[in-house]
């Protein structure tokens, strides 16, 4: 994965993560909400991780924004670190590896919102992502210099460029997720 990235192929991946939500929000209220068993989340519940994650770490990607000076930059590509890429890697799917969900990061009990409402907020955080990478574009800053610690693992220190494409790797990661889940509830794909 040596793979460079343009701000087009990031925010790129926020939006397919738009349509991909769109079409798991296509099952039924009833069946979004239903956990297969008491053990595992429903598609709701799994929304709901996801944009509490997505939450933490916008709020890192905007102190990082607003606490560091723009370096600017001619040429547009960047390029994950070493770390980031295996976590990039660990997480995507089909993924093999579980990984436990640290206990802040679960989700609150889902019947407290319904499909819409939790659809929404996801949505919104994805969005709030293109718009932080359209105006990170047009000030021409250099997403592999602006820096800060990883929001859970603070000795982490990763670029934008880094925080941008994990999110990206746990999104996809629970959107299979979710679609593993309603597959194994209704045998339908969405």
């Amino acid at each position: 994965m040596n793979k460079l990235y343009s701000y087009q192929d990031i925010i790129s991946e926020y939006a397919n993560a738009l349509q991909r939500i769109d079409e798991l929000a296509e099952a039924p209220e009833d069946l979004f909400m239903l956990k297969p068993d008491a053990e595992t989340w429903s598609a709701n519940e799994i929304f709901r991780h996801v944009r509490r994650f997505n939450n933490l770490y916008l709020r890192k990607i905007d102190h990082i924004i607003r606490n560091q000076n723009t370096a600017k930059i001619a040429q547009q590509e960047f390029k994950p670190k070493w770390i980031p890429k295996l976590m990039i890697r660990i997480m995507e799917p089909p993924y093999k590896l579980k990984i436990p969900t640290l206990a802040p990061m679960y989700p609150k009990i889902s019947a407290e919102k319904g499909k819409s409402a939790t659809t929404s907020e996801l949505k919104e955080t994805n969005q709030m992502v293109i718009t932080n990478l359209n105006n990170l574009q047009s000030d021409r800053a250099d997403l592999d210099k602006l820096k800060g610690a990883h929001p859970v693992f603070k000795v982490i220190t990763m670029s934008l460029t880094d925080l941008f494409l994990v999110m990206a790797a746990h999104q996809r990661r629970h959107f299979w997720q979710a679609e593993q889940t309603l597959y194994r509830l209704s045998g339908t794909r969405f």
